[in-house]
């Protein structure tokens, strides 16, 4: 495991129920890490994870599904809480690996996270079928991107839509020094009141019908982003 997971490597992670991922999309919940230590070739020392901006504790006993993002690659398996322990102001936790690493192939599922404004419409059946008028007024609402990835995006937005439905959605990103505009169509998977958020509502999204191109030059800009990131987080330590 040393081989290939080094101190500082990104981690993204989710429970494990009866030894499986949530398959509810309205429950599932992705927290986000850091390796910190390797204390043995079966135990990796992380970070608490984050969710939303909020430390999410630990406890021992709990199984995770952890995707770790290595300069050789991205590998996944299970993972237990063994131990929880405080280093200064740091709180942080041992995970026993369960079962071997295993290489991920799709680079698309890697969620970078970000604070990029967008905007998106629902299309409605009428359209799909090519019934809609060609004057209809178009409803763009405005949201916020919180991750995105070669796979979909999660965002927020000020209005709650209906699951199962297409989506079309608006968003710039910055490529090698250029600011290029995405326009892309999508299903919605869930549509969820934020806690604590009054009249908030989290847009959980999966990319359909992208064309290869823009699928690549999304996943240039994420994995662009994340060794800036990991540069700035060098510079302070």
């Amino acid at each position: 495991m040393q081989e290939i997971i080094t101190i500082g490597n990104k981690v993204d992670m989710e429970a494990l129920v009866h030894g499986n991922v949530e398959k509810d999309e309205s429950k599932r919940r992705v927290l986000s890490c850091r390796v910190m230590d390797i204390p043995s070739d079966s135990i990796v020392r992380i970070s608490m994870p984050f969710h939303e901006g909020r430390i999410v504790p630990l406890s021992v006993g709990d199984q995770y599904q952890m995707t770790i993002f290595s300069d050789r690659g991205i590998y996944a398996s299970q993972f237990v809480v063994i131990r929880r322990l405080k280093e200064g102001n740091l709180f942080l936790a041992d995970m026993e690996m369960q079962r071997p690493l295993k290489k991920v192939q799709r680079r698309e599922f890697f969620r970078h996270d970000c604070r990029i404004p967008a905007s998106y419409r629902m299309i409605s059946e009428k359209e799909e079928l090519g019934l809609e008028e060609e004057d209809s007024p178009i409803d763009w609402k405005k949201g916020v991107i919180l991750d995105i990835s070669g796979g979909g995006l999660r965002m927020v937005s000020e209005h709650h839509e209906t699951a199962n439905q297409i989506i079309q959605i608006r968003f710039v990103l910055e490529l090698e020094g250029e600011l290029r505009e995405f326009i892309e169509f999508g299903k919605l998977i869930a549509s969820i009141r934020r806690e604590n958020v009054a009249n908030l509502y989290e847009q959980r999204v999966e990319f359909e019908q992208i064309g290869d191109k823009d699928r690549e030059q999304i996943i240039h800009y994420i994995f662009d982003e994340e060794r800036k990131k990991i540069s700035r987080d060098k510079g302070l330590n």
